[in-house]
């Protein structure tokens, strides 16, 4: 039975006290609000911190890409042309701010949406991320449920080149 039939079935009968049916009916629901085929990449030195990202992303229908520092990330960049980039500020080689600084500047990469992400809440990484021209600025240690919150209202705001 598809999900129409089971909702109909479900506000029309006495299982509106199902809590298990209404669990998973919830549940479905969610994965098709968060079902994308959008790309993101994600960039970040701890490969703990990509794997639970790329977890989180994956389980709600985002493709991802990831680099482990900003160098590496710019070309991946160029070379995927994501929808998103999740980027943390410290890390070797290239950081975050250099990173976006330098997507922002290219006429290939200037619109794609950028959200820096720190391990500290400081003032002055949101106003730098914004001077910068990151949509967004997040703090470690990241909630699942508002990353993809997050994510879903990016992608829903910004137009999409592919």
């Amino acid at each position: 039975m598809g999900l129409l039939s089971r909702l109909s079935s479900f506000f029309s009968s006495s299982k509106q006290n199902d809590k298990k049916l209404k669990s998973e009916l919830e549940s479905e629901i969610e994965t098709l609000i968060f079902t994308s085929d959008a790309t993101i990449l994600i960039v970040d030195d701890s490969k703990t911190q990509i794997a639970v990202c790329q977890k989180w992303l994956s389980d709600a229908g985002y493709k991802t890409i990831t680099a482990s520092d900003g160098r590496e990330g710019i070309l991946k960049t160029k070379q995927e042309h994501p929808d998103l980039i999740l980027m943390d500020i410290v890390m070797p080689n290239v950081n975050g701010f250099q990173a976006t600084r330098y997507l922002k500047r290219q006429t290939t990469t200037k619109h794609i949406p950028i959200v820096l992400i720190s391990g500290e809440e400081q003032s002055s990484g949101r106003i730098w991320a914004k001077k910068l021209g990151a949509c967004c600025f997040m703090v470690k240690p990241m909630d699942k449920d508002k990353l993809l919150r997050l994510t879903s209202r990016i992608l829903d705001h910004y137009p999409r080149t592919k």
